[in-house]
């Protein structure tokens, strides 16, 4: 043991350490998911979900159909849906619907109960940055890997010593 750095010192950055580490594997994505969610209904416009993100500084948006959580539609989708667009004859960005557009509904999805760690799984192994948070078909929440990372920010900087 380093002479300089008494016993007691490093107990408490011990207990410190592992106190912090005890809060992060107890915290649920229910206990820092946002419960005002904005959604899209399948039916709406590409343009209107274009306006929705830019308005609501957002990054991503959940679609519903028939009153269900479908897909989650995010910036670079809408992005790329306007680059294809650009070379077609055929497709009219501003009337195209969200369930016209989306080929392969992309629901990943989270239960309030989860883990943090399931969460950042998800975010990691799909590479999304906005997941929605079900409990059977109804829509609790949603989760962003900003919520994510600032989660993690806050159990773990939270020192005490």
């Amino acid at each position: 043991m380093d002479e300089t750095f008494p016993e007691s010192a490093e107990k408490k950055i011990l207990n410190s350490l592992h106190a912090r580490l005890s809060k992060i594997r107890h915290t649920r994505v229910g206990d820092v998911m946002k419960r005002d969610v904005i959604t899209l209904d399948a039916g709406d416009l590409l343009a209107t979900a274009a306006r929705t993100l830019i308005e609501n500084n957002i990054h991503g948006v959940i679609v519903m159909k028939d009153g269900k959580p479908w897909s989650v539609l995010s910036a670079f989708d809408l992005l790329h849906k306007s680059y294809i667009e650009s070379f077609s004859d055929k497709m009219d960005y501003l009337r195209s619907t969200l369930e016209s557009l989306i080929e392969k509904p992309l629901m990943h999805s989270l239960k309030p109960t989860d883990s943090l760690d399931s969460a950042a799984r998800l975010f990691t192994t799909y590479g999304q940055r906005t997941i929605p948070v079900v409990e059977g078909d109804k829509l609790m929440g949603v989760i962003t890997i900003t919520d994510l990372i600032r989660t993690y920010g806050k159990l773990v900087g939270e020192s005490g010593i």
